[in-house]
């Protein structure tokens, strides 16, 4: 049956570049995200459930921020401009801050081993680490660990970091050595290895593509700029290999598993991860009744109401686990459902226009040469590369992250001089 939705999902990707007339637009990689989804998802987890009607709401909510974002250019004005303007590519203190990144992982680092008992001498010897990452994953998933508050300070700076890394890249790729742009996710790396969780590194990954898009834009000064670029997609095909085999990685470390002939049942396991969001919200949104009772954001927002004492975060967000299909037990729900849950159905669709409206301000802003839309526009790429899984801002960190790199984009922007917009592609 998905097989007939695919093309009605071709279709919601085709008009929304057809009418935002940019690859770059937030809503525009929205749908073209969901499209390689479902269309993955189809290939290599057919047996999983999966409800059309279900899929039918996730259409609704691009389709939501498409004429959000589409609303923006009726009452607004173009995204267009001349292709002479005033911008300054010139940001300082980018090595302070890359650099830092390494101190502020460290803090993270060691503030999490020894709310657990353990030292940096753990990370010495790689029986250290394994016997670590062991202990670390029993401790979350069944001493309900929370990272403690220094840590997650240290994370914050750490995406900051990253963001500022992938800014910077966009803009001077040549002005510093390139593995400078990519230091502040090697903490991140770290924490992955410790905690043996994949959200760290991904998280960051987020920050650095998020504000590299921006960059291109703002720099770039065009609408039409290419968003897959020979570059574009050596870094693509890179980084998939590079994710799963972390993903494997982790997975044998969590498990605490040496076997290396149980990599079919790791990949098995792994599989839901990718691609059982589209069957785990089919399966609640089978069985919700969609009233108007609602739980005020928090699900969407739970780190604000975890941090503000209102309501505790749980672990994991949802503790239902369902049967996504071939006995594989999954809880991931898309960020849907915490929109459904926290404003109803409508509320959902309503939530989702004004991100693809915020997203088409700062998307023209960028254009127009402003350097502080990129923070705004940074933070709405984040929430929809993360709707097939959570709301990416249920993390106090995330958000934190988000407050700093305005604050560095407005502080940190030097003189401005006249600069020549000219295209260019991400990365």
């Amino acid at each position: 049956m998905a097989y007939l939705i695919l093309p009605i999902q071709y279709g919601v990707w085709y008009f929304s570049r057809k009418v935002l007339k940019s690859a770059y637009h937030p809503a525009v990689i929205l749908c073209q995200l969901w499209f390689f989804v479902l269309l993955l998802t189809t290939v290599f987890a057919p047996d999983y459930y999966y409800s059309p009607m279900a899929y039918m709401l996730i259409i609704a909510m691009q389709i939501s921020a498409v004429l959000g974002a589409t609303f923006y250019y009726i009452v607004g004005e173009s995204a267009s401009i001349r292709n002479t303007r005033r911008f300054s590519q010139d940001f300082s203190h980018f090595r302070i801050i890359v650099y830092g990144s390494l101190f502020f992982g460290l803090v993270a680092i060691y503030a999490t081993l020894k709310a657990q008992g353990f030292g940096l001498s753990s990370l010495i010897s790689i029986s250290g680490i394994l016997q670590l990452s062991h202990a670390m994953s029993l401790a979350r998933y069944e001493d309900q660990f929370q990272i403690p508050l220094l840590a997650r300070i240290g994370q914050m700076a750490v995406f900051f970091a990253s963001a500022v890394g992938g800014f910077n890249y966009s803009l001077n790729r040549g002005k510093y050595r390139t593995f400078e742009y990519f230091i502040p996710i090697i903490p991140s790396l770290l924490i992955a290895l410790i905690l043996t969780t994949r959200a760290a590194v991904l998280f960051n990954l987020t920050f650095w593509v998020g504000a590299n898009l921006s960059g291109s834009l703002l720099g770039g000064g065009r609408i039409n700029l290419v968003l897959i670029t020979k570059r574009t997609a050596m870094a693509l095909v890179f980084g998939i290999l590079f994710i799963a085999l972390m993903f494997v990685c982790l997975q044998f470390m969590r498990g605490g598993i040496t076997d290396f002939g149980r990599l079919k049942e790791i990949l098995l396991h792994l599989r839901q991860w990718p691609f059982g969001s589209i069957a785990g919200f089919g399966i609640w949104a089978d069985t919700f009744q969609f009233d108007w009772s609602t739980t005020g954001g928090y699900y969407t927002f739970v780190g604000l109401f975890d941090q503000l004492g209102i309501q505790a975060r749980k672990l994991g967000l949802y503790d239902q686990y369902v049967n996504l299909g071939s006995q594989s037990w999954g809880n991931i729900y898309t960020a849907y459902r915490g929109l459904i849950q926290d404003y109803t159905l409508t509320g959902g669709l309503f939530f989702m226009a004004l991100l693809g409206f915020a997203g088409s301000i700062s998307f023209a802003n960028c254009v127009r040469g402003n350097a502080m839309a990129a923070s705004l526009l940074m933070a709405v790429y984040a929430f929809f590369f993360w709707t097939p899984i959570v709301s990416f801002y249920g993390y106090m960190a995330h958000i934190g992250a988000f407050v700093l790199f305005g604050a560095y984009l407005n502080f940190c922007h030097r003189k401005t001089r006249m600069f020549y917009g000219t295209p260019r592609g991400a990365l």
